[in-house]
């Protein structure tokens, strides 16, 4: 087990102000040599240089507030005025909790311990005639740790003026729209050491974004890109923010708007497993009746194991106006099944005609068993058979050498399309 006194060596080295810093250790050496009320008097003069700093930073980044209270203990330097700086002083966790939102109100109550303490040791106070203040070694160790966990470790931007921050960070046409380049740009902002409260807050925002506004493609590609960032550098917090709040956000959806849900679920696949059971029943209903304007996000439904089911209903459901004009990057399986369920039962020369075009289009994808179907049904239909496109869609099948030409010829010979053969293949 590691030493208490190693564990107050890593609080001092995750100090963020070096001024910080200093006054940390030295307070850690004191509470080593058993002097508490020094270790207590150095730990709060670290916050107050922390807080001081905090606030150079935010108005070097354009706080307003920020820089009011920079100019004002300028001059209180400057002017030497003592009451100013003490005023300063007593009023500096209100500043913190209520102006700059850096810590909550149960940090204040913490952190408002420590400068209660301090004072007790650093003014000649007694608890009786004859005894001084003397505070414990688990007293001095707990002021410590509060101090750095909840103040001294953070950057100074938190709560409100974080989330803003983070959120103006990604409305930015220079946001990284791939998430290792987000986790960089993240990496050096409020987001680094953040409470768990902004990175809540943050995730929740962004779910929000995903699910209840129409994005453009750039602004989804930002706003999916930050938020598997957060997923990455505070697992913990995202995970059970995704628990508690995605599924309420779903239900509060109209149907027109659950095609937002699936592009999450194509974009953040492992938030599947944070959806409700009613929602994902939910979803799978909506993919069983899947929206024709829609149909080219098939290719991941088809392919994501949840909702594979109820895609493979929606595509054997597919009319032909429903396939008409799609375009795939690689046609799925289920839907080359489809096309030529189509084009096979086709009951006019139109029906065929136009059939037989798309499956052309999308001759590259097609496997050796589509090809068999498609010419082993051919003659069994008129319609199909005379129809003028039949010549080049086999043509096209032909060019995709996905079956060497003999067998391709006796395919077509067995079938009674020999005419399509080339004419030094026709049979004796």
């Amino acid at each position: 087990m590691a030493s208490p006194l190693s564990d107050l060596d890593e609080l001092v080295r995750s100090c963020r102000d070096e001024k910080a810093k200093t006054y940390l250790a030295e307070a850690v050496a004191s509470y080593k040599a058993g002097a508490f009320r020094a270790a207590i008097v150095g730990t709060w003069i670290a916050v107050c240089f922390d807080f001081i700093d905090k606030l150079r930073e935010l108005s070097l980044s354009g706080d307003k507030e920020a820089e009011r209270q920079v100019e004002e203990l300028e001059k209180t330097r400057k002017s030497g005025d003592i009451s100013k700086a003490m005023k300063f002083e007593k009023d500096l966790l209100l500043l913190a909790r209520d102006k700059f939102e850096l810590i909550s109100h149960l940090e204040y109550i913490d952190l408002e311990r420590l400068q209660a303490d301090r004072n007790r040791c650093a003014h000649p106070s007694l608890i009786s005639e004859e005894q001084a203040y003397s505070p414990s070694a688990e007293l001095a160790r707990a002021h410590i740790h509060a101090a750095v966990t909840h103040l001294l470790q953070h950057a100074p931007a938190q709560g409100k003026y974080a989330l803003d921050r983070l959120l103006k960070e990604i409305d930015s046409e220079f946001f990284p729209a791939e998430p290792a380049k987000a986790v960089t740009a993240f990496s050096s902002g409020p987001l680094r050491k953040p409470r768990s409260s902004l990175t809540r807050n943050f995730t929740l925002l962004l779910v929000k974004r995903l699910l209840k506004e129409p994005l453009e493609f750039k602004s989804r590609r930002r706003v999916v890109a930050a938020l598997r960032a957060v997923s990455q550098m505070h697992p913990l917090d995202y995970n059970s923010t995704l628990v508690e709040k995605l599924s309420p956000i779903m239900r509060t959806l109209e149907d027109g708007e659950l095609i937002r849900v699936t592009q999450l679920l194509e974009r953040v696949p492992d938030s599947w497993q944070f959806i409700d059971a009613d929602v994902q029943h939910r979803v799978q209903g909506f993919v069983e009746d899947f929206p024709v304007n829609e149909f080219d996000d098939m290719e991941f439904l088809l392919r994501f194991e949840p909702l594979r089911k109820s895609a493979e209903q929606r595509v054997r459901l597919a009319s032909r106006d429903d396939l008409k004009g799609l375009v795939f990057f690689d046609l799925p399986s289920q839907i080359a099944d489809r096309l030529i369920d189509l084009y096979l039962s086709s009951k006019s020369y139109d029906q065929a005609n136009e059939m037989a075009k798309i499956l052309s289009s999308n001759a590259s994808d097609l496997s050796v068993a589509n090809i068999n179907r498609i010419i082993s049904g051919a003659a069994k239909n008129d319609q199909v058979l005379y129809s003028f496109e039949l010549g080049s869609l086999l043509n096209s099948l032909r060019a995709r050498k996905k079956l060497p030409e003999d067998q391709f010829d006796s395919l077509l010979h067995d079938n009674g399309l020999s005419k399509y053969a080339p004419a030094d293949h026709q049979p004796d």
